[in-house]
C-alpha cells in the first residue's frame, strides 16, 4: 500500500453484535488494541434474540483520518493469501457507490489477528471521499488500496 496517496475515504461505519455469551469488554478491548479504534467511539443497544437471550448491538463511526488509518492497517495486518482473495473478489465488496464493505473475523480479532469473514464478524462499510464513475476495481487499484505489502 502506498501511504503517500492522498485519503480515500471520508469515514467508516462500524458494528458488532455482541452475544449474551461473549465478553463485551474483552471485544472492544481487541478493536482497541488490533484496529485502533478507542471503546469510548462505539454507542451500545441492548436487543433481545429469539430465544430470549441478550443481544448488545454495538455501533461507531471514524472520521476522515482515522478512517483512512484503519483501512490501512486492515489491509497490512490481513496476510497475503487474504489480500488475494480481497483484491482478486474486489467487485463483490464495493457496491454501485463505491463504499467498500468487509466483514472481519471476531473471534480472531480477539485472538489479536484481522482476517475476513462471512458470519459472526465486525462490519465495516468505509465510504470513499468521492464517488467514481470508472471501474470500481480499477479506482481501488490505482489508488494503491491493494497493492503488495511493501
Amino acid at each position: 500500500m502506498d501511504l503517500e496517496k492522498p485519503p480515500p475515504f471520508s469515514t467508516v461505519d462500524i458494528s458488532v453484535i455482541i452475544h449474551a455469551t461473549e465478553d463485551e469488554n474483552k471485544i472492544l478491548e481487541s478493536l482497541s488494541t488490533i484496529l485502533c479504534v478507542h471503546p469510548n467511539k462505539f454507542r451500545h443497544m441492548e436487543s433481545i434474540g429469539h430465544w430470549g437471550n441478550r443481544i448488545i448491538l454495538t455501533t461507531g463511526r471514524l472520521e476522515s483520518a482515522e478512517a483512512n488509518t484503519l483501512i490501512k492497517k486492515i489491509l497490512n495486518s490481513l496476510n497475503s493469501m487474504e489480500r488475494g482473495r480481497l483484491s482478486n473478489s474486489l467487485q463483490s465488496f464495493i457496491d454501485e457507490k463505491g463504499n467498500l464493505y468487509l466483514r472481519l473475523d471476531k473471534q480472531r480479532i480477539c485472538q489479536k489477528r484481522v482476517s475476513l469473514a462471512e458470519s459472526d464478524s465486525v462490519r465495516l462499510r468505509f465510504r470513499p471521499t468521492r464517488r467514481f464513475k470508472m471501474d470500481r476495481n480499477q479506482g481501488y487499484l490505482e489508488r494503491g488500496l491493494l497493492s503488495s505489502k511493501e
